[in-house]
């Protein structure tokens, strides 16, 4: 690190934690402020209530709670906490899977550091300290922090950047978090803007829109783009000059975006969405070769049915092969249970699995939930059956757990993966999968997709790369 990083202790075995940090370059303070606050479960109220440490505070689960106790309820301090932490740091696997399953704002930040084990905590820990604070070369030599603000509706896909930002003592963060994509109170919208250096707009929306126009001179305004915004009429209010930079998520859908918009096409740029190989590297259980994954079948556009061919085919050679999805279904989608395809598509789909008998025992339906570092434990190779995407997570996700992707060609597929990841078809995917795992190189193959996802997707890299856009 090329500043002193600073740790307040708040826990107890404060003795291990203080020599694990001094080894890894930390200086351990009595007092804020400071870049980071350890806290036990016993001391993390009292932390919380002190209010100087938000998105700062790395919250320790001591382990002092059997797994029985922890499968039954979070321990209120964690829970209570794990929204303003950095980090929910619990001491082995088996904790930290039950405090994943027991709350949500644990499931998207939690991570291993054996603390038992002096001698694995030290490198575990440097680790966890390099993620925490990637080098924004950008934001030195400053005079004072960089004011920021993002708005939108929805903020959950810049979750882990947004907690980077809180992190960085260059960037003073504010966030204001709309009612909805066109809704939004003007006369703090316009303090935002006012206020703020830069803007940062998660969605093309109106609130874009509004930021356009409102735009402080001197200030600048960046606006991220997904995928709903360019088949709809959200960007026609945005006064693109007055936006300093459009972020697409892939290459394919800037070049929609530059057609449909007619925007300067040198404002539009691509930064990928992340993924947090901090909480999705995990041991794979037993079996997992064998597990297939699909993640999200609402709408239909997702291709359960193809995923469905693919786990059919593989049964037929070989049992033990089983898909696991993991979705909301479809009558828990309002606008999908407005319309009768959607659901006529996914009632075949359920009637195709109770009545084929290559599927009855070899498809589970799990809940839908933030829990997914937990949930790809199982999972070996995720399928990307859609017809069309913006981008397609999971196998991301997937890649940075130890698991392998299995994508159809979807328009603009190799823009973002590697084109070795694709296949066009059911049986190709099938046979692919079969032959990888009896000829024993499902391990490698997994391990070069992990590679593939930290070189292009780990949250360190996105967070670095949109900072830079901050600042130009």
């Amino acid at each position: 690190m090329s500043r002193t990083t600073t740790a307040v202790l708040r826990l107890d075995g404060e003795q291990v934690w203080r020599a694990a940090l001094e080894s890894a370059g930390v200086t351990v303070v009595d007092s804020g402020p400071a870049d980071i606050v350890l806290a036990g479960e016993r001391q993390l109220p009292e932390v919380q209530q002190e209010g100087l440490w938000d998105g700062r505070i790395w919250a320790v689960a001591d382990g002092s709670a059997s797994p029985l106790d922890l499968l039954l309820s979070t321990p209120p301090s964690i829970a209570a906490a794990a929204g303003s932490s950095r980090w929910v740091v619990a001491p082995d696997e088996t904790t930290r899977g039950l405090l994943d399953a027991g709350c949500a704002d644990v499931a998207k930040r939690s991570v291993v550091l054996p603390w038992r084990e002096p001698d694995a905590l030290r490198p575990a820990l440097a680790e966890l300290l390099a993620r925490t604070f990637p080098q924004h070369q950008a934001l030195l030599g400053r005079d004072r922090p960089l004011k920021v603000v993002v708005a939108g509706h929805a903020l959950h896909f810049l979750d882990g950047v947004l907690q980077d930002w809180r992190n960085d003592s260059g960037i003073e963060l504010r966030t204001d978090h709309v009612a909805s994509f066109a809704r939004q109170d003007e006369a703090a919208s316009r303090a935002h803007a006012e206020w703020a250096d830069v803007v940062f707009c998660e969605w093309a929306s109106p609130v874009a829109g509004f930021y356009s126009r409102h735009k402080r001179p001197g200030s600048r305004l960046v606006v991220r783009l997904h995928r709903a915004e360019v088949f709809s009429d959200w960007w026609k209010s945005i006064d693109i000059r007055a936006v300093d930079v459009v972020v697409c998520v892939s290459e394919h859908y800037a070049r929609i975006t530059r057609q449909t918009t007619g925007w300067p096409a040198e404002k539009v740029v691509v930064v990928p969405n992340y993924v947090d190989a901090a909480v999705l590297a995990r041991p794979k259980l037993p079996g997992a070769e064998h597990t297939l994954g699909l993640m999200g079948a609402v709408p239909r556009r997702k291709r359960l049915d193809l995923a469905l061919d693919v786990v059919a085919r593989l049964r037929e050679r070989d049992e033990r092969f089983t898909l696991l999805v993991k979705s909301r279904p479809v009558w828990d989608v309002p606008y999908a249970w407005r319309d009768e395809e959607e659901r006529a598509a996914y009632d075949a789909a359920l009637h195709r699995v109770r009545t084929d008998p290559r599927l009855v025992d070899g498809v589970v339906f799990d809940a839908y939930g933030p829990d997914v570092g937990l949930w790809l434990r199982k999972i070996g190779w995720m399928l990307s059956t859609s017809d069309d995407e913006s981008f397609h997570l999971a196998p991301a996700e997937t890649m940075a757990s130890g698991g392998v992707p299995v994508l159809r060609d979807w328009p603009g597929v190799e823009t973002i993966y590697d084109p070795r990841w694709v296949t066009p078809t059911a049986d190709a995917m099938a046979e692919r999968i079969s032959s990888t795992v009896a000829e024993g190189r499902f391990a490698d193959l997994a391990a070069t997709a992990q590679a593939e996802a930290l070189e292009r997707f780990d949250l360190p890299r996105v967070t670095a790369a949109l900072t830079r856009l901050l600042v130009g």
